[in-house]
């Protein structure tokens, strides 16, 4: 019974201690916000009624500049298709590429790549994209969102560096290569 009231003691002790409105020291500071014309954000842009059609080898070219806009050598392209519509909601549902689907035809992929002025986005597939319905491949809403990056620590941007620097800062071993005639020789 001792024990069972010394322990409830101790429990209320520090129930209460840790209600207590007294403010300890303050702690160390925080970093600053970075500093720019709005802060760093991604840029979004939206294509609707994209098409994928044998006369397109089943691809569309997205350029950014009809927005107005140029990417950075650092920057990255994330790409969204609109893929269904919450009926109870209205809210969108939005698929980040790449996308892998198994259908009775087979395997069928929605990808991209981008650069700094655009972005392809296309279909792959190891059957033939042409037995593929509209919906599929007509009226899709893309979404891109260009991430603001930086390199760290000063590193080049990849046109300004050479292939040999790219070893040397990595750290990577000297191969063999091939010359156009097909003989190894070492570089």
């Amino acid at each position: 019974m001792k024990y069972l009231s010394t322990t409830a003691i101790l429990v209320s002790t520090l129930i209460f201690t840790a209600c207590d409105d007294s403010v300890g020291p303050q702690g160390p500071p925080g970093f600053d916000g970075v500093d720019g014309e709005d802060g760093l954000i991604g840029f979004v842009m939206e294509w609707e009624n994209v098409d994928f059609s044998a006369s397109n080898d089943f691809s569309a070219l997205l350029e950014f500049n009809e927005f107005g806009f140029e990417a950075l050598e650092s920057d990255v392209a994330l790409v969204y298709l609109l893929w269904d519509v919450d009926e109870s909601t209205g809210d969108e549902i939005w698929r980040q590429l790449q996308q892998t689907l198994i259908i009775p035809e087979g395997i069928l992929q929605y990808n991209y790549d981008f650069t700094r002025f655009d972005t392809s986005v296309f279909m792959d597939a190891d059957f033939d994209l042409g037995v593929l319905g509209a919906l599929d491949t007509d009226d899709w809403v893309v979404r891109v969102v260009v991430v603001p990056g930086e390199f760290v620590g000063g590193r080049k941007a990849a046109s300004e560096i050479s292939y040999q620097e790219l070893e040397e800062q990595l750290g990577l071993p000297q191969l063999k290569r091939r010359s156009s005639n097909g003989l190894s020789r070492r570089d």
